[in-house]
């Protein structure tokens, strides 16, 4: 199944899913040491988004996030590709910063489609998202 997207950040990439309902913001939510979301309390708390491809709704805007998603790309502790709803202004700017592959906007309703543990496929480039079941 393909679903078309607005290209955020360039790029392709593939790999695992992790769905989120919810909000999301490299400084604070996911610790570039690990990999792991690091919120206390955090639904996905210990989850590995290494070289995953992260699904949620919205990012959630820090000052820090792109110095925290740069750390976590260098530390090779960063998801594959992102795919969110709607990208605002300090995702879209952590993203391309860091040359992670992101996609928002999806013409279907990616958090009722995808389930964790699918792979997926981003094609930034093209605005596609493939689902290989």
């Amino acid at each position: 199944m393909e679903i078309r997207a607005h290209r955020v950040s360039a790029g392709k990439a593939e790999g695992e899913a992790v769905v989120y309902n919810g909000p999301f913001a490299f400084l604070g939510d996911l610790s570039p040491v690990t990999g792991k979301i690091c919120m206390p309390r955090h639904k996905l708390q210990g989850e590995s988004l290494v070289n995953k491809v992260f699904v949620f709704t919205t990012g959630k805007g820090s000052s820090g996030c792109d110095f925290a998603a740069w750390a976590a790309k260098k530390n090779g502790k960063a998801p594959a590709a992102i795919i969110c709803l709607e990208s605002e202004p300090v995702l879209s700017g952590a993203v391309i910063a860091t040359g992670i592959p992101a996609v928002d906007r999806p013409e279907k309703n990616v958090l009722e489609l995808i389930k964790t543990g699918d792979l997926v496929r981003v094609d930034a480039d093209a605005g596609i998202i493939e689902l290989k079941f």
